[in-house]
């Protein structure tokens, strides 16, 4: 299983939970609001709740990415 596709899917996937985040972070500091059709008062709408989830989001596909690089190094 040593497998370097495995280490590449897993670089990929650390890569796009970090691309995830930035772009999530960015377009949550810049005011841009893709959550308008939530009712108003909505504790996501906030800065706060966004950031949150945008780092749980994120940290999805980064762990996995973790995981793959694990099993590449593991079975070495």
């Amino acid at each position: 299983m040593g497998d370097p596709f495995v280490a590449f899917v897993g670089a990929f996937l650390i890569l796009n939970g970090l691309m995830l985040y930035l772009m999530r972070n960015v377009m949550a500091r810049s005011g841009v609001n893709g959550w308008a059709w939530l009712p108003e008062g909505n504790q996501f709408k906030t800065y706060k709740h966004q950031l949150v989830w945008s780092k749980v989001a994120a940290a999805i596909p980064a762990f996995a990415g973790l995981v793959f690089l694990g099993i590449f190094l593991w079975s070495r």
